[in-house]
């Protein structure tokens, strides 16, 4: 049994004979249809030659295809190699220029075998006998497309010339005389020129790497024979012999004539040193090497009708179990030169970063990059930047050691400048900042015009070979709430270069200007040196990019130098969620509200409702009635709202406002009898609130911002007095969503240590130890009612700590209170509650077809498509 046919002796009885038919495999003959495979395959019938095995017959029964060929009384190629593994140099060039006499009979009655491997050599008398001549092109001819739709494939990845695997649906003779070259290798070396775990990675070596050389492999191997191989297999056909009697010719003789290399050995490129220099070829290679190498789901190939360049839309999938991670932070990047893609994966509640060539048959896992998000390639693309710990950080492509950079308390973007500078946007609120490559002082570059509404700059994209820095200005909620400026190195003042755009990029060939508008991916052409812009058109016909939280994201998509694209793909759902009741066992019990953004949770000391942090444009809060089963908006001033907190008598609830450019602290009371009130006023930080004590009188609130290096810390406000905010534990102490304990006590807050957050348990009073209660990484901390258990997240899993009452804190190793996936937080805040009698939690649970991103999108050649849809001069 085979790819396409199944094989059986059989006898024929008309002319008492043994003979073999082949079976065509149920599901090909139904794609290809038995009437166009048996109409085609006659035209392999009338080849006569003494090393081609002919073909007796062919027919249908039932829609069971078969065609019958004689019984050969040997064995095949493949037989005798694994057997001997190695044939002696004489006769291994002896079947390779009968096979090459059969193949040159062939090709000049215009048939191509497309399938030569040692399995349909046959060996008989010594003599080869080649088999199913023709059967591979009357299946690509009558039905190639659809084949290749169901997932089958034409073709053997060991013996696939480069074209072929490709998807070329015109090949020639030379694509048989690379098969056969890589037959004849084997042959000599006892295995193919190129191997691998899998078919993805052993195509993806055919289209980019050199073979090993014929004599290190075996120095008995004549120069002769090593060129005329080596030739058989070059990546281009025009390289190639152009015909098979020229490749026996040059097996056979030293004075044969060969194109192209043929007087010279061949140079030992291998991996990304052969990508560099064949980076033309891989340009319109490069969709088919990630296609198969990253796993397809959609693979469309078309030429440009006013470029002729190849145009290639690859959906390639990320390994098995992982979607991608971190999607607000900018997930995916791609090397200047096009040949990389680097991404965040998620997995179990994880993320870690994953780097992978195009040349590469699997992505990589860099160690050290556990939490990491933001990636970003150096312009030489061996080194990737990214943010984890509150901190920037540098990783080479090999893996070695991380390097950190700078703080970055809560970042939004990167960008490696050919200047030699790290550009970065270290918190949500400020500027742009720049730091050496090699690692130094930090130093800002940008500087917020406040008078003009911005409040902070993103997302900075360095134009290569220039002193321009893109990045997009925040000027707070709204329908277009960011621009686009530029600012060059040397000048103190930005420009703003498009209104109501985000997230922008550059492509340097074709000089496009790239960027988000509502979830939608535009470009417009323009040079660094211009101040305007023409009118912008759609990159991707009827396809959005959906930056997954409105107009307040990365934009999600990546371009490199030369305009290769990759991006998330938009979807209707993405975002919607649903709420849902817990037991301790897991059991889910939904509550009766329709799917929405949701993304916060909190329930009131009574128990009856709940606050909800919904996202649809502006953030804003709503107030769910249990009993009644209604939802009510909470009417909070202009801008977003989040990071909801019942006060301890179910009065107020107090938040995180976006006002004018700040991120304070507000309260407003739940009834609607009042107007909200401020409770903070430092500017240049974001704070949000975590919880409050059981007398009501103390809040506590995370507070992050250019006086937090490590990210954020813990800070007290009285909420009578004079209402005058301190930091609850000494620099450098940091940590985050601290959670006052019932009886006032400790505090339970998450901090990070060695790549990860943990949770750990200090007095309230600041003076004593504090403990570790997590044991593998933990975030969200949330007492119980009556203060006897504490409640943590680690991944998918919530972890309970059972707490023993006393006068210092005692508490249990934790253990497993029930798995499932669910929204974590991102507000620095606990995003679940639990009732007073502590039987079932209130979570968030994110819609599977929406939220998991397990597929990126990549585009070869986007401009040649965007000027066949006439739309590449638009202004």
């Amino acid at each position: 049994a085979g790819g396409m046919a199944t094989v059986y002796l059989a006898r024929d009885l008309k002319h008492e004979r043994q003979v073999a038919i082949k079976v065509l495999r149920p599901e090909l003959a139904a794609v290809i249809g038995a009437e166009r495979f048996l109409s085609e395959i006659k035209t392999t019938a009338n080849l006569q030659h003494p090393h081609i095995l002919s073909l007796f017959d062919s027919g249908q029964i039932e829609g069971t295809v078969f065609y019958v060929m004689p019984f050969v009384d040997g064995e095949s190629l493949r037989d005798r190699l694994a057997r001997e593994k190695q044939l002696p140099i004489a006769d291994a060039v002896r079947i390779a220029t009968e096979v090459a006499d059969a193949l040159q009979y062939a090709h000049e009655h215009g048939v191509i075998h497309r399938d030569i491997k040692p399995e349909n050599i046959l060996l008989h008398g010594g003599h080869a006998l080649v088999a199913d001549f023709g059967i591979a092109l009357a299946a690509s001819k009558t039905g190639g497309t659809r084949m290749t739709e169901t997932g089958m494939s034409l073709g053997t990845p060991q013996y696939m010339s480069p074209e072929q695997a490709m998807g070329e649906r015109e090949l020639d003779a030379r694509t048989d005389v690379y098969a056969l070259g890589c037959a004849t290798y084997e042959m000599l070396t006892g295995e193919p020129p190129f191997t691998g775990p899998t078919a993805q990675a052993i195509v993806a070596r055919v289209l980019t790497e050199a073979p090993r050389s014929l004599s290190l492999e075996r120095k008995s191997i004549p120069p002769h024979v090593e060129v005329a191989v080596n030739t058989a297999l070059e990546k281009l056909p025009s390289d190639r012999f152009p015909s098979a009697a020229a490749f026996a010719a040059a097996l056979e003789s030293p004075q044969a004539n060969a194109p192209g290399t043929h007087n010279r050995m061949p140079a030992r490129a291998t991996g990304v040193s052969r990508v560099r220099t064949m980076m033309p070829l891989l340009l319109t290679t490069a969709a088919v090497v990630a296609a198969l190498t990253f796993g397809i789901t959609r693979w469309l190939t078309h030429r440009g009708a006013a470029t002729g360049e190849q145009i290639a839309h690859v959906s390639v999938a990320l390994p098995e179990g992982y979607e991608v991670g971190a999607a607000l932070l900018r997930p995916i990047a791609i090397s200047h030169d096009g040949s990389r893609l680097a991404y965040v994966g998620f997995k179990d509640g994880k993320t870690q970063i994953f780097a992978r060539g195009l040349d590469e048959s699997q992505a990589k896992p860099l160690e050290g990059t556990a939490g990491g998000s933001g990636p970003f390639f150096s312009p030489d693309g061996e080194w990737i930047g990214f943010f984890a710990e509150s901190k920037l950080k540098k990783i080479a492509v090999s893996g070695a050691a991380v390097q950190v950079l700078a703080d970055a308390p809560f970042h939004r973007g990167g960008s490696w400048g050919s200047d030699g500078f790290i550009y970065f946007a270290p918190t949500n609120v400020g500027s742009i900042w720049r730091v050496p490559e090699g690692g130094g002082a930090a130093s800002e570059f940008t500087h917020v015009n406040s008078s003009a509404g911005e409040i902070s700059h993103r997302w900075p994209h360095h134009i290569s070979g220039t002193s321009t820095l893109l990045f997009a200005v925040w000027t707070g909620p709204g329908d277009d709430e960011h621009d686009i400026a530029t600012q060059s190195t040397g000048t103190p003042e930005h420009h703003v270069l498009v209104k109501g755009g985000d997230a922008p990029q550059y492509a340097v060939t074709p000089a496009r200007l790239m960027y988000t508008r509502r979830g939608q991916l535009l470009t417009v052409p323009w040079q660094p040196s211009q101040q305007q812009l023409g009118r912008a058109v759609p990159v991707v016909a009827d396809e959005a990019i959906d930056d997954l939280v409105g107009n307040e994201g990365p934009g999600n998509y990546a371009v490199a130098d030369r305009g290769t694209l990759t991006y998330l793909a938009g979807r209707q759902s993405v975002g919607l969620r649903k709420l849902v009741w817990v037991s301790r066992s897991g059991t889910l019990t939904p509550v009766p509200l329709p799917e929405r953004p949701y993304e916060n949770v909190a329930i009131s000391p009574d128990g009856g409702r709940a606050i909800v942090q919904i996202r649809e444009g502006i953030t804003g809060l709503w107030i769910y009635d249990f009993g009644r089963g209604t939802l009510t908006p909470l009417r909070t001033g202009a801008g977003s709202s989040q990071a909801p907190l019942w006060t301890f008598d179910g009065s107020h609830v107090i938040y995180r406002g976006t006002r004018q450019g700040t991120r304070n602290l507000y309260w407003i009371r739940v009834d609607g009898s009042g107007e909200e009130e401020r409770l903070t006023t430092k500017p240049g930080v974001v704070q949000s609130p975590t919880s409050v004590s059981s007398d009501g009188r103390t809040l506590l609130f995370d507070e992050s911002g250019p006086d937090e290096p490590g990210g954020a810390g813990t800070w007290v406000l009285p909420l009578d007095g004079d209402r005058i905010a301190r930091r609850l534990y000494p620099r450098p102490v940091s940590g985050q969503d601290g959670q006052l304990s019932p009886d006032g006590k400790a505090v339970a807050y998450q901090a990070s240590v060695s790549s990860r957050f943990e949770i750990f348990v200090a007095p309230f009073s600041g003076s004593g130890e504090r403990r570790l209660v997590s044991t593998d990484g933990g975030i969200e901390p949330l007492w119980s009612r009556d203060g006897r258990e504490l409640f943590f997240q680690n991944g998918t899993k919530l972890m309970v700590v059972a707490v023993t009452p006393g006068a210092t804190f005692s508490a249990s190793t934790p253990h497993l209170g029930y798995e499932g996936r669910f929204l974590p937080t991102i507000n620095g805040n606990t995003s679940f509650g639990i009732t007073k009698d502590g039987a079932r939690f209130l979570r968030i649970q994110p819609v599977d077809a929406g939220l998991a991103i397990t597929h990126i999108e990549l585009v070869i050649n986007w401009f040649a498509e965007l000027t066949k849809r006439g739309a590449a001069t638009a202004h």
